[in-house]
């Protein structure tokens, strides 16, 4: 029990290092929802314009923080799960066939859907997207004519999964008592990517993925650019280390979800894409850090339900096929194919386009379990892990 002049932190008990956390495995499936919402009008679904207007108002900052819980997200969780026998080869091949199946598998089905709709398929970018390289590269056509459009994102999870055994040794090297002094130099470090763009990146050609006023250069290095998303990473990596050791203040998850609604709100009539998404880091690092807290203090929530693990693990395969099925739905009612969003899009009555934006979740979450059962998940029991065990030295030994 801590004393009267003692900070007020959780300490774990022994063996709780590294226990599952079913929350956060349930959590993935709200940045994928967001990102689907978002996506939703890409093509006016309204014949009412006041309603257009007001959904594209309301959400299109969604997709720009649900991003970056995933990558916060995924630095804590890859933190937590490490195991002391770990080592780099054996993390990334479990990254491999956890990332690379599913992702050529949905490539593989838009190409030919691509062909058989007789859409032109941009063979340069097409090839660079495959191997998951396109956010390194300043150009936009190289996100425009991917082979699969939100794919752009994993390019950036590459990087984190490239350098994941260093930065897990930099990170284990961190005193305890400066961890929180690091999560502090991540969310700076990630505020200060878009001015650093923006005082030494040209201010042309101006940006059509945006309407804040960001050039393409200051927006590509901003937010598509691998390395300037490290610092969301990062933090999350710091975050973890935090619960482990002992150093979290037992904050209540209410209290960041307070703080990430605030965010929100007060971030509406500004485009984030912009390169602003860092303004939600430190309240959603704080919510992923809490939710792990409750998982280990065994408290009953509704993300430790088992439905919503279900759901959580579906997240990864929503995310590879939500525009490319909402599209096709989407453009059936115009008697056309949707593949790539080129289509005459069908706009219907407030209670319509309701229907088919929840039908079109439903029919995303089908496809996203069909290609769990059928592809991620037999291949990650069949190949994430070497049959023969290989000694090899431990990824807490890796050093640069």
């Amino acid at each position: 029990m801590a004393t009267k002049d003692e900070p007020r932190t959780m300490r774990l008990p022994a063996g709780k290092a590294r226990t599952r956390l079913p929350s956060l495995t349930a959590l993935r499936i709200i940045p994928a929802v967001l990102v689907f919402i978002s996506h939703g009008m890409v093509h006016p679904l309204f014949t009412d314009n006041d309603i257009n207007e007001s959904y594209l108002f309301i959400t299109r900052n969604m997709g720009v923080i649900a991003l970056s819980l995933f990558f916060i997200l995924s630095g804590f969780i890859l933190t937590w799960s490490s195991e002391p026998t770990d080592t780099a080869r054996l993390f990334w091949r479990r990254r491999f066939f956890r990332i690379f199946p599913n992702h050529l598998v949905v490539c593989a089905i838009i190409l030919v859907m691509m062909l058989l709709a007789g859409r032109e398929i941009m063979g340069t970018e097409v090839l660079v997207s495959l191997p998951l390289l396109q956010s390194w590269l300043p150009d936009p056509n190289f996100l425009l004519y991917s082979a699969n459009g939100p794919t752009w994102s994993l390019s950036v999870e590459m990087l984190f999964y490239a350098a994941f055994p260093l930065l897990f040794f930099l990170v284990k090297k961190i005193r305890v008592n400066r961890l929180w002094l690091w999560a502090g130099i991540m969310a700076v470090g990630a505020l200060l990517m878009p001015v650093i763009a923006r005082v030494f990146l040209p201010d042309e050609p101006m940006s059509f993925f945006s309407d804040g006023g960001v050039s393409w250069p200051q927006q590509w290095f901003s937010f598509y650019f691998p390395p300037a998303r490290m610092f969301e990473f990062g933090a999350g990596m710091i975050m973890a280390r935090i619960l482990q050791t002992g150093r979290w203040p037992a904050i209540r998850p209410i209290v960041p979800l307070l703080m990430l609604v605030v965010v929100f709100l007060a971030t509406l009539p500004f485009d984030m894409i912009a390169g602003f998404q860092a303004v939600a880091l430190i309240p959603v690092s704080l919510l992923i850090t809490s939710m792990a807290a409750n998982d280990l203090a065994g408290k009953e929530n509704f993300f430790n339900r088992k439905t919503m693990v279900w759901l959580g693990d579906l997240s990864y395969p929503f995310f590879l096929v939500h525009v490319t099925v909402f599209f096709s739905l989407h453009a059936a009612f115009s008697g056309q194919w949707g593949v790539g969003g080129m289509y005459e899009a069908k706009q219907f009555s407030t209670l319509g386009g309701i229907a088919v934006l929840v039908g079109g979740f439903l029919l995303c979450l089908f496809v996203s379990w069909l290609l769990f059962v059928l592809v991620e998940r037999p291949i990650m029991r069949r190949w994430s892990r070497p049959r023969r065990k290989v000694a090899e030295p431990p990824l807490s030994s890796v050093r640069s």
